[in-house]
């Protein structure tokens, strides 16, 4: 051991002296290439994506080339700039509470802030005030913090001579008029955490963030769940849903709970084909504290239909679908995403495109199935490709032939800023096969160069000849290398220089003739019919991409769909759908929707396939996705998660040890004795994990048990998570029962206990919110008294005038210790939470708002929680 111990010293002091050699050589600066891919922008301009410009809040064609070279301007140079970040609040909130979060924002980002910028535009990023490179956590090892940092500004600034800095003055937040509560920035989220004059309102963010009241998301990705519009009381089905954040915005409306009921009448499925994408969704969610949700682990398009029992109605059996709302964020290529995933210009492909074409149109089609009649579907994309967004509609349409109708939500939306969908699109494909691509790809590549350069002059020193630039002395390495670096550098000086003067370069004509023929001459190849496509490309490029006829134009009305370019509202490129079922689906339309999903699976299942590693060190989006791939790849990488194996579907295998179960019958009854549960203690809603051993049990609420689980889903699919955890076993011999109150799910407990629950004041309530020990003498009386005469185990405390209100949440979990001391059982930004809600309340019975700035209050909650 100590061996090895002293050979990783030796290798890591050789390293550090290796850096500091290079650091020390004199060296040209590295220079900034601004982002481009000639294909992708030849194939959008040949598709017509510059052929509309906006006029006011319409939209109207471009009527010369030169309107079209404008248009085409605006949006290159916006898809090469940083996107602005955004976060909306949380529409489960108390409105006395989201007055005062508005508050908060106002003071932080509501007026214009100076920041410092360099020669190009972008901030200057400095490390954090307080931060040093020699952090480290109490057990000496290194915290990561510099190194993370070190890495954000290398891929944020080249390293060079420093360059002057001035000034610029940031627009303040900016509500954003279509979302409710939501805000845009004029700066993008590196920003916010790395520049000093943004700390205080980033230590904000991320306390409200991790505490539920608000939600980072990108402003379109907020779109989706506005259009749907759903209701309190509606069952909802996100079949795409991991990372999460439009499966919150759904949960946030579905959490609410109705005059007059006990717990939430509606429930939220959000599904993910990968079970570890699945779990993390779960984190994800458990952050807004809702028991309605279930959490599963399923292929989208094989997303089962539940029975409904022997003795159904009649009208039940018209509704055919078990969902109110379905919604269909689907994989698909994310070229939309380029502002804040740069990896998308080095690897898009057309061929990506039909890949992934029908897993889209297959998961579209389930949804379909799965929607009730009288209800609508959200289709929608991070993609501006037509064949990703109408080619899927038209086949939609056309498949389910008159049972959806597309709907247009943009009078419900004001402000909304969107282009309406094409009904006419040219499909280009490549002129290489995937192999040739990667054969080209791999044949340019550094490393081959590099190869070939070598294999050149060995060949020339066999031949005798001489090269003035491979002399070498006793320190011609040395040379060599210095040679080569410069090199590097003059080729890369001559790169940018190109890369430059053809993004400055305008376009020629706009003939749609000369468009094909540039887009061409980018390796692409137009196919005007599906006659025209090659046999062996037919499996690829399929007769659904194709343009629907004129009448079929007419009837579909594509017009209604919304179209969001980034140089419109400032913000990344999206495609949304919205869909109405106004009658079942026909049995024709059920069995193409069964064969293509089975075609499909067969694809992703081939085992010649090969695995596309992501170079990206993050996912595309929150609804992320990878570029450049065959639809197994793309999959595999984006709704299964990175590089997952071939063995993709058995991560999806039902496991019967994660069931939810009825608790046993012997361990209730002491509970309801302990904690004094009333008559209305809803008993047959805490279910257990079957292989859990009734470990932990979980409060289920009335609409999943009976809509969803006494269905028998669980015979069919594989469940994650369900409900709150409501009790946990604790093995204390000295405690009367072993099973004590979660905190997460103690507002819909806590009102039918009728023992060991205090009902105290604003003050009491505030000294439980501490951690570590609290002595009992500290309360006021009779509440110190009541608490000493407890027996050691679990109690709550609830704040006078809500123990009733289970939408305020203002319950407690303690616990009694040995002696006259007891500990608050809440997590630190549980306490924030109620920190905050208490600010609230007590502004709310003064009858006006308190002045205390929020910059204070973030001093507050660190002095408070010990957030440092």
């Amino acid at each position: 051991m100590g061996r090895n111990k002293n050979k990783k010293m030796w290798n890591r002091k050789r390293k550090l002296e290796s850096a500091e050699e290079r650091s020390n050589q004199d060296r040209k600066p590295y220079v900034t290439v601004p982002p481009s891919n000639p294909k992708m922008e030849a194939y959008y301009a040949a598709v017509g994506l510059h052929s509309l410009r906006r006029e006011g809040s319409d939209f109207v064609p471009c009527v010369d080339d030169i309107e079209k070279e404008q248009e085409r301007n605006s949006f290159i140079t916006c898809l090469r700039t940083t996107l602005p970040a955004s976060f909306r609040i949380g529409q489960n909130l108390e409105p006395e509470f989201r007055q005062k979060l508005k508050r908060d924002i106002d003071i932080f980002v509501g007026t214009e802030i100076e920041i410092e910028i360099d020669q190009d535009g972008n901030a200057v990023c400095k490390p954090r005030l307080g931060m040093d490179s020699k952090d480290a956590t109490e057990d000496g090892t290194a915290t990561g913090t510099a190194e993370e940092e070190a890495k954000d500004t290398k891929s944020d600034q080249i390293i060079g001579p420093s360059e002057p800095v001035k000034i610029k003055k940031l627009a303040p937040a900016k509500p954003i008029p279509y979302i409710p509560d939501a805000y845009q920035l004029s700066v993008d989220k590196k920003t916010i955490r790395r520049n000093p004059l943004l700390q205080e309102f980033h230590e904000w963010l991320k306390v409200q963030t991790d505490s539920g009241f608000i939600t980072r998301q990108e402003t379109v990705s907020m779109i989706p769940p506005v259009v749907l519009s759903p209701e309190s009381h509606h069952a909802v089905l996100d079949m795409c849903a991991a990372p999460g954040s439009k499966t919150s915005q759904l949960l946030e409306i579905i959490s609410n709970i109705p005059q007059g009921e006990t717990e939430p009448t509606g429930y939220v499925v959000a599904n993910d084909s990968d079970a570890k994408r699945a779990y993390m969704l779960v984190h994800q969610l458990r952050r807004l504290n809702s028991p309605a949700t279930f959490v599963t682990a399923k292929d989208a398009q094989f997303w089962p239909m539940l029975l409904r029992g022997k003795n159904i109605k009649d009208e039940e059996r018209a509704q055919e679908g078990i969902f109110d709302r379905v919604l269909c964020d689907v994989p698909c290529t994310g070229d939309g995403t380029a502002r804040k995933n740069p990896g998308i210009w080095k690897h898009w492909t057309a061929s990506a495109g039909h890949s992934i074409h029908p897993l889209q149109l297959s998961i579209a089609l389930n949804g379909a199935r799965l929607t009730k009649v009288g209800g609508y579907m959200c289709y929608s994309t991070c993609s501006m490709n037509p064949i990703e967004n109408e080619a899927v509609v038209a086949e939609i349409l056309r498949t389910t032939d008159g049972s959806l109708k597309l709907v247009d939500r943009r009078p419900d939306m004001p402000g909304i800023v969107a282009r309406p969908g094409w009904s006419n699109w040219k499909v280009l494909g490549e002129s290489l096969s995937k192999k040739q691509l990667r054969n080209k790809a791999k044949k340019n590549s550094a490393k081959m160069k590099k190869r070939r350069k070598d294999w050149e002059d060995r060949q020339k020193l066999e031949n005798g000849e001489k090269n003035d630039q491979m002399e070498l002395d006793e320190n011609g390495v040395a040379e060599q290398v210095e040679e080569e670096n410069g090199e590097k550098n003059d080729d890369l000086q001559e790169n940018v220089t190109d890369v430059e003067d053809e993004c400055e370069s305008e376009q020629q004509s706009w003939d749609e003739e000369v468009l094909v023929q540039r887009a061409v001459d980018q390796g692409l190849v137009e196919y005007k019919t599906f006659d025209d496509v090659p046999k062996d490309s037919t499996h690829h490029i399929r007769k659904s991409c194709f343009p629907p006829t004129p009448e079929e134009a007419a009837e579909f009305k594509f017009e209604r769909c919304l179209r969001v370019l980034p140089h419109d509202l400032d913000t990344g490129g999206f495609f949304v759908a919205l869909f109405k079922k106004v009658c079942p689906l026909s049995n024709r339309a059920r069995r193409k929707a069964e064969e293509l999903a089975e075609s499909v699976s067969k694809r992703m299942d081939t085992p010649t396939n090969e695995a596309i590693k992501n170079d990206d060190s993050e996912n595309v989006s929150d609804d992320g996705v990878t570029v450049g791939m065959e639809l197994e790849d793309i999959a595999r990488d984006t709704e299964v998660g990175k590089k997952q194996s071939l063995k993709k579907r058995d991560s999806c295998d039902i496991d019967k040890a994660e069931s939810f179960v009825a608790v046993d019958e012997d361990v209730l009854p002491p509970l309801i004795d302990f904690y004094g549960f009333t008559d209305q203690f809803a008993k047959g809603q805490f279910m257990a994990r079957a292989g859990g051993q009734s470990k932990l049990l979980y409060f289920i609420t009335k609409s999943v048990k009976q809509n969803l689980i006494d269905r028998g889903i669980q015979d069919r699919i594989h469940v994650i998570n369900s409900g709150l955890r409501a009790f946990e076993r604790r093995n204390k011999d000295d405690c009367l029962v072993n099973y004590r109150p979660c905190q997460e799910s103690i507002h819909f407990v806590g009102p039918h206990m009728t023992k060991r629950k205090f009902i105290v004041s604003s003050e009491d309530f505030k000294r439980c919110l501490k951690y570590g020990a609290i002595p009992c003498d500290s309360f006021s009386e009779p509440l110190c008294s009541q608490m000493k005469a407890l027996s050691l185990g679990a109690f709550v405390v609830a704040l006078v005038g809500y123990e009733d209100d289970i939408t305020k949440k203002m319950y407690l979990v303690m616990w009694k210790c040995r002696g006259d001391n007891i500990n608050c059982l809440v997590n630190k930004l549980d306490m924030v939470a109620f920190h905050n809600k208490l600010d609230v309340l007590a502004e709310k019975e003064c009858g006006g708002s308190n002045d205390s700035l929020a910059r204070g209050a973030v001093a507050t909650i660190r002095e408070k929680c010990s957030i440092q």
